[in-house]
């Protein structure tokens, strides 16, 4: 059953309700950490024949705000006094499971529903598809109650019997077979119309600003993609002030993506100190930094650039890339500065374990890949290769924690960290 919790967007702990060791337990699933938390838990009492109905449940109410808390015994039914148990553990931990006690309920499905008559210090209760009808000891509670068309005649009998002595009950009686997905949604409307999907707070939660800068940034960035494709406009009023270098200059250019753009943004003395340019444009890909190497650098007339580029294309955001033709990019760039009287300066893709913007593409492989044919390439043609990865990489082969704002972009620590290798590699060429 443990299986069906961790199906669920968050599971925070399974805990036992006893010192027996086969006794039952609890297993905890807190909300969706993208949604406002409502501050209502319900915990579900099933069986072997109701596991897919619990999964649907358990993910319906962590869409809503809720925590689930999903009652088993590995060896015995559930009786009334394991309910007991679970509702005075919740209720002694309900601020660190994030309920409001006088929020709690209980739903009890199929043979479970007998359950039901240990509701009296519920809040509310359900009952979806009841083997057997509980005695009600506190008919003000709300209940809810859906079951099939065979069921009718107890069911309405139960009802009736029910109304009658002052129970609210909320009936879904339905012809045909319901679906899990629609029978949890009904019991998630009702959840809602006694007003326990309210949530707590107004605010947003972190998980879920952030989603939004990075759908906001998203949608600039598409929108971006469709007036100028390599934002050829980004640098082109700072390119024509700068006119052409001065005897005597060796002017030095930095080109790369939201790395590069971030640097000077987070560590503006490195550039000014040391009269470095910066043409880093976050999110780029090496086949718009192409479009743009004219433009951003070879007119420009630098004796140096220093490009670090690859780890959107990774990233895939603009679209799957192979990584052949994402160093062949970056070699072109090489051979236009090349070409130009510029000396190009290779540097190796940062390490990272994932995209916040693109979860569910593993970067560490490709970006292995990437780097090794990069420092080929350097070698082959006597580039210099600044390697950015050894010195900040993490066991788990993504960036060290304490130099990342968010296991892809460096903070100021991990500028610094990469400073002095730049550094270095560019004295090292203007010297030649």
């Amino acid at each position: 059953m443990l299986s069906l919790c961790a199906a669920a967007p968050a599971q925070t702990e399974t805990v036992a309700l006893s010192a027996d060791a086969g006794g039952a337990t609890l297993s905890i699933c807190q909300p969706d950490p993208l949604v406002r938390p409502t501050g209502t838990g319900v915990i579900l009492c099933g069986s072997d024949k109701t596991e897919a109905l619990e999964k649907t449940l358990l993910n319906d109410l962590s869409k809503a705000g809720c925590v689930g808390f999903v009652l088993t015994h590995p060896a015995a039914p559930l009786t009334t006094a394991d309910v007991a148990q679970a509702f005075a553990r919740i209720q002694t931990h309900a601020t660190e499971y994030k309920i409001r006690p006088e929020k709690l309920g209980l739903l009890a499905l199929d043979a479970a529903g007998q359950l039901g008559t240990a509701a009296e210090p519920f809040a509310f209760i359900g009952l979806i598809d009841p083997v057997a009808l509980p005695a009600l000891k506190t008919p003000s509670i709300p209940v809810f109650i859906e079951a099939g068309n065979d069921q009718s005649t107890e069911v309405l009998r139960y009802y009736t019997r029910g109304t009658q002595a002052g129970s609210h009950i909320d009936l879904r009686l339905h012809q045909a077979a319901m679906a899990d997905a629609a029978k949890s949604s009904q019991y998630i409307d009702w959840l809602g119309s006694l007003g326990c999907l309210k949530p707590l707070s107004e605010e947003k939660t972190e998980a879920l600003k952030n989603k939004e800068a990075w759908d906001n940034l998203a949608k600039f960035y598409d929108d971006r993609l469709h007036k100028d494709w390599a934002w050829l406009g980004r640098y082109a009023d700072d390119n024509a002030k700068l006119g052409a270098p001065v005897a005597g200059e060796k002017r030095v250019i930095f080109m790369g993506d939201s790395i590069t753009e971030g640097w000077i943004n987070t560590d503006p003395d490195f550039f000014k100190t040391n009269n470095y340019l910066d043409r880093g444009i976050g999110g780029q890909t090496t086949p718009q930094m192409l479009v743009r190497f004219r433009e951003d650098v070879v007119n420009l007339q630098p004796k140096v650039v220093i490009i670090l580029a690859g780890i959107n294309d990774i990233a895939e955001n603009t679209g799957p890339s192979k990584i052949e033709n994402v160093a062949g990019n970056i070699f072109s760039m090489c051979e236009l500065a090349k070409l130009h009287g510029c000396q190009p300066i290779l540097c190796s893709v940062l390490p990272a374990s994932g995209f916040p913007w693109h979860p569910g593409i593993d970067p560490v492989p490709p970006i292995l890949k990437l780097n090794a044919l990069l420092k080929d390439y350097a070698d082959a043609n006597h580039f210099a290769y600044v390697d950015y990865y050894a010195a900040v990489v993490a066991e788990n082969k993504g960036m060290k924690p304490d130099l990342a704002k968010d296991g892809v972009h460096p903070n100021l620590a991990g500028y610094k960290v990469i400073e002095p290798l730049a550094r270095a590699a560019i004295n090292q060429a203007l010297a030649e």
